[in-house]
């Protein structure tokens, strides 16, 4: 080994860090209400920013962790503003620091533009400490320089980060496991087009919303008896049948039916469209 370093990735140090623990602590809030109930940014949007960082950095454990995510999670059409939120993590990884957010100002609300920086930083600074745990696996294994110094400070980064990245490890492996053992999305059986009434056309364009998660495809399509719902919506109702591994819909609350979902069409209209149902919490579920 001629003692030249080909290990090109940033890894964590008080200068790399440094910018990136400044700026989580200031958006800290935007963090945590990232992953709330009520958060500005949807999770595929979430992990779509994360991922979109770690490609930059080039992080084989965030993309590991992160990409079973987005894979349980399933994929749906990115809101609008996906683009500016991309375009930005990829310029502030690039970047090494953290940039204006003019690009985000244009598109998104305030609360979405803290948890995106937010978001961002998190993502840099997991990405700097897993490249440090190859650092030193590159000088254990003579790949890079071995440094005393280097490889204590790396060593100490990287202890400090097992306790929390045990658990993201374990949940990825769950998240993938799910992932391998959910049916794939059935074609929705619905009636002839001439036949169908509007209620059920939009529930066969939302089903792929609902079950674009793993977990969800794994519980309602893999009962091993099918099970009847009915969904009423202002005058016009609609049975969803589900399990062993089909969905079908059928006009009318058919008898077999062991429950009924009340609404209204609006909710279910926007949901198949691809918006955000906020009015979802006022459905109502009664026996029937």
């Amino acid at each position: 080994m001629d003692g030249r370093d080909s290990f090109s990735r940033r890894t964590a140090t008080p200068t790399t860090l440094a910018p990136w623990l400044t700026e989580l602590v200031r958006t800290l809030p935007g963090l945590a209400g990232s992953y709330g109930r009520h958060s500005a940014l949807d999770p595929r949007s979430r992990q779509r920013i994360i991922l979109a960082v770690t490609e930059v950095n080039g992080c084989r454990y965030s993309a590991w962790i992160h990409g079973s995510w987005q894979r349980f999670l399933g994929d749906i059409d990115a809101v609008e503003a996906s683009e500016a939120m991309l375009a930005y993590a990829r310029a502030c990884a690039d970047a090494g620091e953290p940039l204006p957010t003019d690009i985000l100002r244009d598109a998104l609300p305030r609360d979405a533009v803290r948890s995106v920086r937010a978001i961002v930083a998190h993502t840099e600074v997991a990405n700097l400490v897993g490249n440090s745990a190859d650092s030193m696996l590159a000088r254990l294994t003579r790949r890079r320089p071995f440094s005393p110094i280097a490889f204590a400070l790396e060593a100490a980064t990287v202890a400090a980060a097992v306790p929390l990245a045990v658990p993201l490890f374990a949940t990825a492996g769950i998240m993938r496991l799910a992932n391998r053992w959910a049916p794939p999305m059935p074609e929705v059986q619905v009636p002839a087009s001439a036949q169908a009434n509007l209620l059920a056309h939009l529930l066969a364009g939302a089903a792929p919303t609902y079950l674009a998660n793993a977990a969800a495809r794994l519980v309602v399509l893999g009962l091993p008896n099918p099970i009847a719902i009915g969904v009423r919506a202002g005058r016009t109702s609609a049975t969803v049948r589900f399990g062993r591994r089909a969905l079908v819909i059928e006009n009318g609350i058919t008898s077999d039916a062991v429950a009924v979902i009340e609404g209204e069409v609006e909710p279910l209209l926007e949901l198949a469209t691809g918006s955000i149902v906020r009015e979802l919490g006022t459905i109502r579920l009664r026996g029937h």
